[in-house]
């Protein structure tokens, strides 16, 4: 045992008697102190090594939006006075969603009253909103009968005269065959709203949470798009989307390669011309390769580890997202654009609804548009779909679909404000 530790000294001591190794262990030092500090910084990163779920997943802003939703439904439940609003006068939107009998909690009451609380009159006016009971007896879901429902313009239930249709649908619930169910049911939800004559369609599922002030700020991204798109064709904007999905992807590692060759070659040739001017007794030829192949490797391995989403994070504002963007939480379309993707699903018979409307888009090369930060959180911890939980996952599928940037929004007083900045949409280079 002290043999090994006078060899360990002596080594140690070799390593200091040279430069290379004095520049090393000092790297080393620094480097461990950068470990810890990415610990703390990217824990809430899903696309870092260091990504914490135990901290990430809380509910922060969305827990007191949901409170000021829920506020907003208990007023509606015991008073009259939401009767005589004006809705629809100046329709701009129908905003659609579906709705069905949830087995332990029903989200419904939160997500509109998250989409409702705190709309200025003429903005409510705007709004044509649509509940789809998604039951072919609507007595079967327990807000059926709710006193908030009148706040909506439509309670829309299935078309019972269309005998063939409602067998179907019934055979559907008792097989509990969710995915033809909900292609049929976002394609009628569709077709409600087109019918509706407003110009934008937004549907959103019924376990979501609004940020206060999501409408203004989407009515001027859509205006933004549009000025952005005007020789071009675009499907929808997109008003969730979960970052686990854009991270490092595995479709571009030539130029991360590149790139991170790029990177050791610059700093090589910084050395040598260094070396060459006036420090040659100062960089030695060890000092050259232990910086070129040990220290900066690990810097750049360090940055990948960091993840993406933080290395690289998106402004905030209006960004093409035409890949690695889900899910369907959230999605608004022109009133056009809706009429064809109804026309879409209705030729399908099996799949899921988003992974449909993406297909169509990669065939037609329609342009998808995010706005970043989200708008929309994902609150559900049980899919309507049924069941979704894994023994090898401590959390469901529907629990991990989430976005981690909308936590960090905050009330401060009568406004919302977010630390990547400025929370109104601006124009923005497209994310690859």
């Amino acid at each position: 045992m002290r043999r090994i530790r006078n060899e360990s000294i002596y080594y140690l001591h070799q390593l200091l008697a040279t430069g290379a190794g004095r520049a090393l262990l000092a790297f080393c030092f620094l480097y461990l102190l950068l470990v810890q500090f990415c610990k703390h910084a990217f824990d809430r990163d899903p696309t870092s090594a260091f990504f914490d779920p135990s901290k990430a997943y809380k509910h922060r802003y969305s827990w007191q939006r949901r409170q000021q939703a829920d506020s907003f439904i208990d007023a509606a439940n015991s008073s009259t006075a939401y009767d005589n609003q004006v809705r629809g006068s100046d329709l701009t939107m129908c905003l659609g969603m579906t709705t069905v009998k949830r087995t332990n909690e029903q989200y419904v009451h939160s997500a509109y009253g998250s989409l409702m609380e705190g709309l200025a009159v003429d903005e409510r006016k705007q709004i044509y909103s649509t509940i789809l009971i998604g039951h072919t007896n609507p007595e079967y879901h327990p807000i059926y009968h709710e006193p908030w429902l009148r706040l909506t313009n439509n309670i829309l239930t299935y078309n019972t005269s269309d005998k063939k249709q409602m067998d179907l649908l019934l055979k559907w619930e008792q097989e509990e065959d969710y995915r033809r169910k909900a292609i049929y049911d976002y394609a009628y939800l569709l077709k409600s709203c087109v019918d509706s004559g407003a110009a934008w369609v937004a549907i959103v599922e019924d376990d979501i949470i609004a940020v206060a002030g999501w409408y203004p700020r989407t009515m001027l991204a859509l205006n933004i798009i549009e000025s952005m798109s005007k020789n071009t064709d675009w499907l929808y904007l997109r008003l969730f989307f979960t970052e686990q999905f854009l991270g490092w992807n595995s479709e571009f590692w030539p130029t991360y390669l590149l790139a991170s060759v790029a990177i050791v070659l610059a700093v090589a040739s910084l050395l040598l011309i260094l070396r060459g001017l006036r420090f040659h007794t100062s960089i030695s030829g060890w000092i050259v390769l232990t910086v070129c192949f040990v220290c900066t490797p690990a810097c750049i391995l360090l940055y990948f580890m960091a993840g993406r989403v933080s290395m690289i994070p998106m402004a905030p504002g209006v960004h093409e997202m035409s890949e690695f963007g889900c899910c369907g939480q959230g999605l608004i379309f022109s009133s056009d654009t809706a009429g064809r993707v109804r026309d879409k699903l209705e030729e399908k018979e099996l799949g899921f609804v988003d992974m449909i409307i993406e297909e169509w888009a990669n065939e037609e090369k329609l342009r998808r548009y995010a706005i970043v930060p989200s708008l929309l959180q994902h609150v559900g911890g049980h899919s309507s779909k049924g069941n979704d939980f894994s023994p090898a996952e401590p959390m469901s599928v529907a629990e991990r679909i989430f976005n981690f940037g909308f936590e960090l929004y905050r009330q401060d007083g009568d406004r919302v404000i977010h630390p990547a900045g400025t929370i109104e949409p601006r124009r923005s280079i497209p994310w690859r």
